[in-house]
């Protein structure tokens, strides 16, 4: 009776196994592009928003091992986007292959419809109901207006900002692109918002440098400055590496997450 159960089960995963590589070879999936972060067989990207998420994912990938992929499809070939994605996210490993930290974003404008497949080590700063509000509001009210490389800059814009808060880091890119860094998402209002916060920070550490040096001769400004000289990124090892040269995917898995739409 063991034995018989045994080679059930081993029958069942080799049909499982059978039935994933099947799938994998049925459909045409592309190659990744030279970049990799940008496969725009659409060709629905402005080269410079291209160019943007481009030199942002490096210096992301070299501080985190995180990648944010955005692919536009011509034809889904009769597969649920869904599917399409995760097996896209799949052989292109998005992401780290220690943290599985990638995140795609798949655009296929001609059936009109986007998913947002999420890596398990972003499911936490980028749940399934986040990842939605950010398409309902900050990609689709573009999109429905065709004007698909404002919508993918918005809300590529909010992913990273989700990311750097996951992180704690900043990534600098207004260095990169100061007017798409500073892109003002006028239908979700989320970045005037974040405009406002930065000009509060100005302000609270005006307010905080006076207090400090009116009633404290400066101590506590001097000693997180002497802090600061001895820190480090606690996030430099997280599987980075050099940005020069053609770029790939680390080998990280999808975590089945994510949230579509539709205009």
């Amino acid at each position: 009776m063991r034995k018989k159960l045994a080679i059930f089960i081993f029958l069942f995963i080799l049909l499982i196994f059978n039935s994933s590589v099947g799938l994998a070879s049925k459909f045409n999936l592309p190659e990744p592009s030279y970049s990799f972060y940008v496969f725009d067989e659409g060709n629905i990207i402005d080269s410079d928003i291209e160019d943007y998420i481009v030199e942002t994912n490096k210096e992301l990938y070299k501080k985190t091992g995180a990648q944010i992929v955005v692919a536009s499809i011509v034809d889904l070939e009769n597969m649920d986007i869904k599917l399409f994605a995760s097996e896209l996210f799949r052989k292109w490993g998005i992401g780290s292959r220690e943290y599985d930290n990638g995140l795609l974003i798949l655009i296929a404008p001609e059936e009109g419809e986007i998913w947002i497949e999420v890596g398990y080590g972003l499911e936490g700063a980028l749940p399934d109901s986040k990842v939605g509000n950010i398409i309902e509001n900050s990609i689709l009210p573009y999109f429905r207006e065709d004007n698909y490389s404002e919508g993918i800059l918005s809300g590529f814009n909010e992913i990273i900002n989700e990311v750097e808060r996951e992180y704690n880091i900043e990534l600098g890119r207004e260095r990169i692109n100061e007017e798409l860094y500073y892109f003002d998402d006028s239908y979700g209002g989320i970045s005037l918002f974040d405009k406002f916060g930065k000009i509060l920070l100005v302000v609270g550490i005006i307010m905080f440098l006076f207090i400090d040096f009116r009633f404290f001769n400066g101590f506590l400004t001097y000693s997180l400055l002497r802090g600061s000289r001895f820190g480090g990124s606690s996030f430099g090892g997280k599987g980075g590496r050099s940005s020069g040269g053609r770029s790939s995917g680390g080998g990280g898995r999808s975590g089945g997450g994510g949230a579509g739409g539709r205009w």
